[in-house]
């Protein structure tokens, strides 16, 4: 759902919440900030800016109706 805070090092190069507040807002990705201070980027906000996808596959859901 978010970034983690190894991710949101990676992307702005920043450790410090308010810097990577400052980075995000210079690279012109949206970012909420939560009541403790921490920054919260969403995964699939990054996805759609760098064209990527998550690593992680959804399930798939198939019914068996062959037995019925």
């Amino acid at each position: 759902m978010f970034l983690n805070d190894e991710e949101l090092l990676q992307l702005t190069g920043k450790m410090r919440s308010r810097a990577q507040q400052k980075a995000l807002n210079q690279m012109g990705i949206p970012f909420k900030v939560r009541a403790d201070g921490r920054t919260l980027v969403l995964i699939t906000v990054v996805e759609q800016l760098f064209g990527a996808t998550s690593k992680k596959k959804e399930r798939e859901i198939t019914m068996d109706f062959s037995k019925a």
